[in-house]
């Protein structure tokens, strides 16, 4: 874990920042190269990029601010000079899929087969963005005896003094690699289905939310970090993600897979 890449005098470039805007360019650059497919020109596409990236940043910080909420009444977490850290997956995601109706308004696009090319994107984002999150020490994982457990012990980690030296879960690289497999799976067989009409648009998405809400599910129990508010007997994270597979799956029964 190295949460500062670099540091050059009193510069720092840390690994968590450096992560996450590689994520936004490597999805942005990948969906450039799809915009023909998805009937966007240059104006258009910038435009609908600019949205869903400020709906997200929102989304993540509003959702990470709720579930905070005890930490920024006590005092430990300051409103607007921490406002670098913290952002909830889920948050950012219903503050995209909110800026994308918005701007389907404003641009007039077929909403649902562009949020099928935004899935791939999207889970790839988030691969290379839990690297970072490994790099930082967030999202860690609970003790384990297993051979491949990361010890940490460097100054500016996000994992507790009390922890370091002890073999925890490497959940960052569970969820970063689940989520590699699922964009791998999403834009080899599901989208060039979408592509052909084969099954209906929106069905990629949904299968996106289906896939990632499983694995974000699973990966919770191993997760040793203060998330901070929860609903027992499952996290904040775990009602979303069941929340969404609920309403992913609902949708896909109610319109069909197959196309008509």
């Amino acid at each position: 874990m190295h949460p500062t890449l670099i540091s050059l005098g009193g510069y720092q470039l840390s690994t968590y920042g450096l992560a996450v805007a590689g994520a936004y360019l490597a999805g942005i650059l990948w969906l450039k190269g799809q915009s023909a497919a998805m009937g966007l020109d240059e104006q258009k596409f910038w435009r609908l990029i600019y949205c869903l990236f400020f709906g997200a940043v929102l989304g993540g910080k509003l959702m990470f601010w709720a579930v905070s909420y005890r930490e920024l009444w006590d005092g430990r977490l300051r409103l607007l000079a921490d406002i670098r850290y913290g952002f909830v997956f889920f948050g950012g995601l219903i503050g995209a899929l909110a800026m994308g109706w918005a701007a389907k308004l404003w641009l007039r696009f077929e909403y649902m087969p562009l949020a099928d090319y935004f899935a791939v994107a999207l889970s790839w984002g988030q691969a290379i963005g839990r690297l970072g999150c490994l790099g930082a020490g967030c999202c860690y994982g609970r003790p384990t005896e297993l051979p491949w457990g990361l010890i940490e012990g460097r100054p500016g980690s996000a994992v507790p003094m009390e922890l370091w030296g002890v073999p925890l879960h490497p959940t960052q690289l569970y969820e970063a690699l689940a989520d590699a497999g699922i964009g791998l799976g999403l834009w080899l067989w599901l989208l060039p289905l979408a592509q052909r009409r084969r099954i209906v648009p929106g069905t990629v998405f949904m299968a996106y939310v289906v896939c990632y809400g499983a694995v974000r599910f699973l990966i919770e129990f191993l997760r040793y970090d203060d998330r901070g508010a929860s609903l027992p007997p499952f996290s904040i994270s775990q009602w979303l993600a069941l929340a969404g597979i609920a309403a992913a799956a609902m949708a896909m029964w109610r319109r069909g897979v197959k196309a008509r």
